[in-house]
């Protein structure tokens, strides 16, 4: 099978769609399907980055997209389109759905295009309604594949597609995540923090979708022993300025041990979810449409056997299987500090879910994905590879 990947992120910029285009690429090669993957180059090479991959990584000159983009990228997906024969041709993110659509009378390949969620409410705008609708993005041929079920239902709300064109495939986890991590106590002790300390862990960007304030405030509600025995340990870039300084505000005059650490390499973060005892990040609605279309981190937590307390919000749900691989509960402080307060204090109910979590990151592989997105055959060895 050839596959044509484009995809408007990619390495070295960090962010969901770039983890997703990368890791997809990876598992389709590992099963057996040639890949070319389509990317910005971001006005510096990457030329020793792409030469370590498993398959071919064509840069084209650009950077995080605008819609005066869209221009240029018609012109090159038309023009890579033409130079040989896919059988697969997969927008990877929204900026590629219109080029690929202006390519469909160019080749008889499947179109595929991958919503994530929060660009389903960015495209209602008039403008955009407009060019989708003359473009005819969601045509005959194309096929749509979301993230999670929740986003296939977003979709399928914004857009009138029939149900079998829209498949909802949830994402993967790297087996970088069940790899080995450095000790426990050991981690403990480069990171300054006692044996003795119940350490949770949150990992995303310091925004207020992502829901930090909602776990401070729950923090502040546990009982002054159980709080003063937590470590919250939140890795991840800072997002809008006022939320960060409001929230450092709030850390500075409470008696709890909040450490802000910003972002971190990942083997860092391996190491210090084998550290932790719970993964908590309680994202909240916003208002302005940014939606949690899945929730890779959870995942990858799961993948180090920290089991999840969440807020049931966006999709969510696949990546947390409440009671079995965390905790789901409403985006209300209240709820979120019952949540912790019971796992803090039930070590066996810990120990059950973190099996769970380490079970379902296991059972939600790349390959699993890549051969449900594509139609790729699992063979015995590839299938054992993956459970193992």
């Amino acid at each position: 099978m050839n596959i044509l990947l484009l995809t408007s992120e990619f390495a070295p910029v960090q962010g969901g769609i770039g983890t997703y285009a990368s890791e997809i690429a990876t598992a389709a090669t590992a099963l057996g399907a040639s890949v070319t993957v389509v990317a910005p180059d971001y006005t510096k090479g990457a030329d020793s980055e792409d030469l370590a991959l498993t398959y071919p990584v064509q840069r084209f000159n650009g950077g995080l997209h605008s819609m005066r983009d869209t221009p240029a990228k018609i012109s090159l997906a038309r023009g890579l389109v033409r130079q040989q024969n896919y059988d697969v041709i997969h927008a990877a993110d929204w900026p590629f759905f219109i080029p690929v659509a202006l390519s469909r009378r160019l080749t008889k390949a499947r179109l595929l295009m991958t919503v994530h969620g929060t660009e389903i409410n960015e495209t209602q705008t008039p403008l955009k309604r407009f060019a989708i609708g003359a473009t005819n993005v969601f045509g005959e041929r194309t096929e749509v594949i979301a993230n999670s079920s929740f986003t296939r239902e977003l979709f399928r709300t914004r857009f009138a597609m029939a149900a079998e064109r829209v498949k909802a495939i949830r994402l993967g986890v790297s087996q970088f995540w069940f790899g080995k991590a450095a000790a426990r106590a050991a981690t403990r002790r480069a990171h300054g923090i006692g044996q003795d300390r119940f350490v949770i862990v949150t990992v995303a960007r310091i925004t207020r979708r992502k829901g930090h304030h909602l776990t401070l405030a729950a923090l502040n509600e546990l009982p002054d022993e159980m709080r003063r025995r937590v470590t919250w340990l939140v890795i991840g870039p800072e997002g809008e300025a006022d939320y960060v300084d409001g929230l450092r505000q709030i850390i500075n005059v409470s008696d709890g041990d909040v450490r802000l650490l910003g972002p971190l390499p990942s083997a860092t973060i391996r190491d210090l979810y084998h550290a932790a005892d719970l993964f908590c990040l309680t994202g909240a609605q916003d208002p302005g449409g940014r939606v949690e279309g899945f929730g890779l981190v959870y995942l990858e937590a799961g993948a180090c056997g920290l089991p999840s307390v969440a807020t049931d919000v966006g999709g969510v749900s696949d990546a947390v299987l409440t009671d079995a691989s965390g905790i789901l509960v409403t985006p209300n402080v209240l709820a979120i500090a019952g949540a912790i307060t019971g796992l803090m204090q039930d070590g066996d109910a810990r120990a059950r879910l973190a099996s769970g979590a380490s079970a379902h990151a296991r059972d939600l592989s790349w390959e699993r994905c890549a051969a449900e997105t594509y139609g790729l055959p699992v063979n015995a060895a590839t299938a054992q590879a993956i459970s193992a």
